[in-house]
């Protein structure tokens, strides 16, 4: 039986979506307006979908949720 490992994108994409979610709380501590907020998440989940292999191809809505 293989061991899971941190690359496993199961696991990865799991960190991934925890780590968002502590950016996103992190912002909101800093009370950064949500205009601002909300690019820099757009960034954020855009780097996250990047690492995990499933780029956004050119035009491609990128609002939401890894």
């Amino acid at each position: 039986m293989k061991m899971k490992t941190l690359f496993d994108n199961s696991l990865f994409e799991e960190f991934m979506g925890q780590a968002l979610e502590k950016f996103e709380q992190h912002l909101k501590n800093e009370e950064i307006k949500h205009g601002p907020l909300e690019q820099r998440m757009r960034g954020a989940r855009e780097f996250a979908v990047f690492l995990l292999g499933r780029a956004h191809r050119k035009g491609e809505r990128t609002k939401g949720r890894i």
